[in-house]
């Protein structure tokens, strides 16, 4: 396999995220939603540009190769707002219900990263960083999940789909990890 044509396949799913991502955000027509995106992304710009500050234009370009940093963070920036907690669950109060399921199964993501990682040996933390296809991947298949949850309870996401989506982000992550890196390490 030529190495064009493998850089495109890899970097394909960032490119799908990104573009899911703003049609989701375009598609709610929620000001909060987008707001918090933009917040996001000078967020992740300036961290980026304080861990990277000799490389010039890093703050323009990382946001794009990391983009479920940038949507993270876009989601917890928009829960901080809009959280509603019951005892079905959670929502966003205010955001439409599939900006709500993205936005939720981004929060998830990382909240199960940040708690499960060092029960994993890191793992997870590992191939957040290594391996952006992987996660945007995995991210997409979250949002899926969440999106049947919360359409069960009427725009709720119910207590055991929080449980679930967040431990099944890093368990997917590091076993993906696993057995992705030494066939790519082997092919590409």
């Amino acid at each position: 396999m030529s190495p064009d044509i493998s850089s495109l396949l890899l970097l394909a799913p960032l490119a799908l995220y990104v573009l899911h991502a703003l049609w989701r955000l375009i598609a709610s027509d929620s000001l909060p939603a987008v707001l918090a995106f933009i917040g996001a992304y000078f967020i992740c710009a300036i961290l980026f540009r304080l861990t990277l500050p000799t490389l010039a234009v890093v703050p323009v370009w990382l946001p794009f190769l990391y983009p479920y940093a940038w949507t993270g963070i876009a989601a917890l920036l928009l829960a901080c707002g809009t959280l509603q907690v019951g005892r079905a669950g959670i929502r966003l109060q205010g955001v439409p219900p599939l900006m709500t399921a993205y936005a939720l199964s981004q929060l998830c993501l990382h909240l199960g990263l940040v708690t499960l990682s060092t029960v994993l040996a890191d793992r997870p933390l590992q191939a957040y960083a290594m391996l952006p296809p992987l996660v945007a991947a995995g991210g997409y298949l979250l949002y899926r999940l969440c999106l049947w949850f919360s359409q069960q309870q009427q725009g709720w996401l119910s207590w055991p789909g929080v449980i679930m989506t967040a431990v099944a982000a890093p368990l997917l992550l590091g076993w993906a990890a696993e057995l992705l890196v030494p066939l790519l390490l082997r092919y590409v």
